[in-house]
Formats: C-alpha cells, structure tokens, sequence
C-alpha cells in the first residue's frame, strides 16, 4: 500500500475512532438536553447503580412460628433468580420491637417496572393444593402422599389477557392422578394456592379433566390465567414451594448501590486504566509493533463497550465488570502471543519485514483461535450452569473473548497495512535485531 493511501485511510480511521471515543466518554449538552455518553445508556444492575428495598414484616395475622429464617431467605432468593434478577440482596433483620423474637426481611435489587409486582409474587404465602371429585361441588384434596410437580415454567401472555404456565408432573403424581379419575366420565381438578385477601380460596384451576388429552401431553399440563403476576407466582411457587409464613410487604424505598455512591464510574475508570497500562507496556516492550497493538486495543474496549448498549437484555453489575476485565486481559494475552510471532519471524530468518509480519499472523492464528474459542466455550458453559451475577460475567467474558480475537487478528492487521508503508526504517520502528552471521544474538536497540 502507498504512502499517499495509507495516509488518508488511517486520517479517516483516526476521525472515525475520535468520533466514538467522545460519544463514549464525553457527556455534553444537545439543545435542551444532555447526551449523556455510552457511560449513560449502559443499563446498569442494583449493585453498581442502586434501587429499591422492601421490608418484609411478618404478618399478625401469621399462624406459624418461624424456626427457620434460613429457609426463608433461600427461598426469597431463588424466587428473584428465577424472575430474572442479577445482583440482589436478601437480609434477615432482628425485628426493633420491644419484646420481639421475630426478623423483618429486607429486600434489595434494582428498580423495574414491575418490581412491585414481583416482590409481591416473591413473598406470596401458601402451598399448593390439589383437590378432585366427581361433581363441582364435591372436592377432596389428593395426591397429598406424592411429589406432584416436577417443573412449572411461565410461559408469558400467549393470547391477549392469557398467561401460560406449563406444569411437568412426576410419574408418580400423574399416575395417581390418573388412579383418582379411574373410569369416571367427569372428574374435576381443582388447583389453590393459599388464599386471597378476603380468607376465600385463591383457585388457580378448576375444570373437568376426565379426558386428559384435552390437558396433558406428555405428563405437562397447560394453564392459563388472566392475571400476570398470579402465572408467575404459580410457576415460582410450584418449583420452590409455598413460603411457609405470612409476611406483609411495604411500599418500597429508593437506596444506593451497595458498593458506595459512582462505584459505576470507577469501574469504568478501573477498566479504562487497565487497558492503558497494557497498551503502555505492549508499545515499550515491543516498540512499534506494541503501538499497532494498542491501537488495536483501543478498538477492543470500544467494540466491548458498545456491544453492552447492542445486545439486548445485557443489565451490566458488578460480575459483568470483571468480565469485562478479564476479556481484557485476554486481549492482551492474544496481543503479546502475535508481537512474539512476529518479532521471531523476524530475527531468526532473512525474511523482509513485511514477510516477517505476515508469517508472524499466520504462525499466530492457531494458537489465537484456540484460546478464545476455548474461553467462548468456557464462557457458555458458566452462563448454562449459573444465573445472576455470575451469568453477567459468563456475558460480558465471552463478548470480549470474541471481540478480542477480533481485534488480535482482525484490527491488528489492519494497523499494520496502514501504519508500517509510513515508517522510513521498519526494522528501526518496530525494534528488531537479527541474529548475527555468527548466530550470536544481537540485543534491541533501545
């Protein structure tokens, strides 16, 4: 590539990233309005930016005494998991009353649009039940000596005003149920789950099932509600079990994060200052070749960036920022691996520079693939197997393991078609030495 070209591209290039570095960092005022930076649209979780917190009071119209609060707070905490919430925390606080043995729960995660209505279906009260009979007015509770349900799972609004909820019964519990039907012409099913607040039933289900392929297909019966939150305190209560007490449940209160007030700011700082140490190193360990690299690095950090705001869903907390640091350190492991390819085509051959950096690539390109495949795998893996805050990390990790080969092989290249047709002494610019006639090494230049 000539001069005259490589000039005007890498001046496009440079406008280009300047461009994206102020739209990520810089926060300035549009018209009536403030832009508010790639800083400002990044969702963040509970434990970087805040939220709410609830506080659960027992109820004085509760009838069991708790021996348990342990059991309790697991099951408060598997019910947020399973309704999508990353970083939360759950508490057991010694009730101030005078006189009181009793705990307040409080409840803190970040802010939605349908917390209230989550936290509610959190610390819904009352077991499942399960009732049938041979007419609507005669129900006997059964399958009362089997595990019933396998798997619930809400299904969301299938039609409108109709929420689905899909219950995978045992073998033992359908067939029971199938030995209560027995040859009967009608049989109806009724399904509660504790009761409303008035003290009447709150019944989820009540039909005629006696033709069970009209429900069942493969042991997974089908249900619908018509209220949102009733689904999914159904399925949530069918997989963790009833919460075992009554607890009233306050109107909410805004609280910081956790970690302190801009803990949001100085992990962006945190990362920020990683990558410029790296990229500080890699240019004085390998001169010029360690400044094509940070460039490339550079572009890294923006492509993980804006891929936080480009994949949907992606609510960043304090797991997604060491993923974020651990792909870019992964980056630069990838970076070091290609310099010390390059550099060796270099000084143990009679190669050109512009033959070394190319045999360098290729020699690179095995060895690059498989450590970010293999973090890509590793990535999935921990986001199949965990959930939470420990999923944002399998995120944010294995964007950057894809983003990083990217950059290693991708950018990296790049750079150098741009940057290298400029340098009048390549050898001199990336700072590399043959080996002697001798085959005595002959040290850098520093």
């Amino acid at each position: 590539m000539g001069k005259g070209k490589s000039i005007t591209l890498l001046s496009i290039l440079s406008v280009i990233v300047a461009f994206v570095l102020v739209m990520t960092f810089v926060r300035f005022p549009v018209g009536i309005k403030n832009y508010n930076s790639l800083l400002g649209a990044v969702e963040l979780d509970y434990d970087l930016a805040g939220g709410t917190a609830y506080t659960l009071t027992l109820a004085d119209d509760n009838e069991e005494e708790v021996e348990d609060i342990n059991q309790v707070i697991d099951t408060l905490e598997y019910r947020l998991g399973e309704l999508g919430y990353g970083a939360f925390s759950v508490k057991a606080i010694k009730s101030m009353d005078e006189g009181s043995v009793d705990y307040e729960i409080r409840i803190e995660t970040k802010t939605t649009e349908t917390l209230s209505s989550d936290i509610a279906v959190v610390a819904a009260y009352g077991e499942l039940k399960f009732f049938g009979g041979t007419s609507t007015d005669s129900f006997t509770e059964i399958l009362t000596d089997v595990k019933v349900v396998d798997n619930a799972k809400y299904k969301g609004e299938v039609t409108t005003g109709n929420y689905e909820i899909d219950i995978e019964f045992t073998k033992n519990g359908y067939d029971k149920l199938r030995e209560a039907i027995a040859d009967n012409s009608t049989y109806y099913l009724k399904i509660t789950l504790g009761e409303k607040e008035d003290g009447t039933e709150n019944v989820l289900f009540q039909d005629d099932i006696a033709d069970t392929t009209a429900y069942f297909k493969n042991h997974v019966m089908a249900l619908y509600s018509p209220s949102e939150s009733t689904a999914r305190q159904m399925a949530l209560q069918m997989n963790s079990g009833g919460l075992a007490y009554k607890y009233d449940v306050d109107s909410g209160v805004e609280v910081s994060s956790p970690y302190g007030e801009d803990v949001a700011t100085k992990c962006a700082v945190a990362i920020i200052t990683l990558a410029v140490v790296i990229m500080a190193v890699m240019i004085i360990v390998y001169k010029g070749f360690g400044l094509i690299t940070a460039l490339s690095s550079l572009l890294f950090i923006l492509g993980e960036g804006w891929l936080l705001i480009g994949v949907p869903g992606i609510v960043l907390n304090m797991g997604g920022v060491i993923g974020i640091l651990a792909a870019t350190v992964l980056n630069a492991i990838g970076m070091v691996v290609l310099a010390k390819r390059v550099k060796e085509e270099f000084v143990n051959s009679e190669k050109t520079v512009k033959a070394a950096v190319n045999k360098g690539f290729k020699a690179a390109l095995v060895p690059t693939i498989n450590l970010n495949v293999v973090s890509i795998i590793f990535a999935l893996a921990i986001f199949s197997l965990t959930k939470g805050v420990v999923r944002c990390f399998a995120i944010t990790f294995g964007i950057g393991a894809a983003v990083a080969a990217i950059s290693t092989l991708v950018f990296t290249r790049m750079y150098s078609s741009l940057i290298l047709p400029l340098a009048k002494d390549k050898e001199k610019f990336l700072g590399f030495k043959r080996e002697s006639a001798k085959g005595v090494e002959v040290e850098e230049a520093e």
